[in-house]
């Protein structure tokens, strides 16, 4: 990745800050926040499938502790208009599940780093009648938090044994060939992993990950 984490926006700072300490904690490494309309961090969240239960404000050991839907459990009280300027960040493009509450909560601009062909639902905000009325734009992380985060996830999912043959890599192997090859070899270094296991720094992961 080019320049530094300081170089980010507050919003994918924070997200990704977000998905590394999960990622520490040896969890799905998915970050998310809410940024104001002067791009502010506003509200934050990660993954929290496999922690501890009764995580105050937040929902923690469950499968639905998601990192969107923790973000905006966390969201200061405010009225539908003003939740209209908002935008949910987050590292991987939602699931049902996260796109369904960012709609609930009136959040109305989404942007997302690493596409999720396997379960992510973006494609519903115009493709279905409910969610095509709510208006809500998309965008697309920096091009560099693109790639590192896509690669993350890939890596992620070969250190833990999932399998090659799995409809997830499929079809990624089908579209992103080059970024999963770049998993791939991270994958078999072992580099990645190592990084957690002695709790680096966000910035040095980074720069594994470019």
């Amino acid at each position: 990745m080019n320049g530094t984490v300081e170089t980010l926006s507050p919003g994918w700072h924070a997200a990704l800050e977000g998905a590394w300490e999960t990622y520490l904690l040896g969890s799905y490494p998915i970050g998310a926040c809410v940024v104001d309309a002067d791009g502010q961090v506003i509200a934050r969240g990660r993954n929290r499938l496999g922690e501890e239960k009764k995580v105050d404000g937040v929902i923690s050991g469950h499968r639905l502790g998601h990192a969107e839907v923790n973000a905006l459990l966390t969201l200061p009280e405010l009225s539908a208009a003003e939740c209209r300027t908002l935008t949910l960040v987050s590292t991987v493009e939602p699931c049902p599940l996260c796109l369904g509450a960012m709609l609930m909560q009136r959040v109305g601009h989404l942007s997302y780093a690493a596409a999720d062909l396997w379960a992510g639902h973006s494609e519903a905000l115009t493709k279905t009648s409910y969610p095509s009325q709510r208006n809500v734009t998309v965008s697309r992380a920096p091009q560099s938090v693109v790639r590192a985060c896509t690669v993350w996830q890939f890596t992620f999912h070969m250190d833990r044994g999932m399998p090659l043959d799995h409809g997830y890599f499929q079809i990624h192997r089908e579209s992103e060939l080059a970024l999963y090859a770049a998993a791939e070899q991270l994958h078999a270094s072992g580099s990645l992993a190592a990084l957690r296991k002695r709790g680096a720094s966000l910035e040095q992961a980074l720069a594994v990950l470019a």
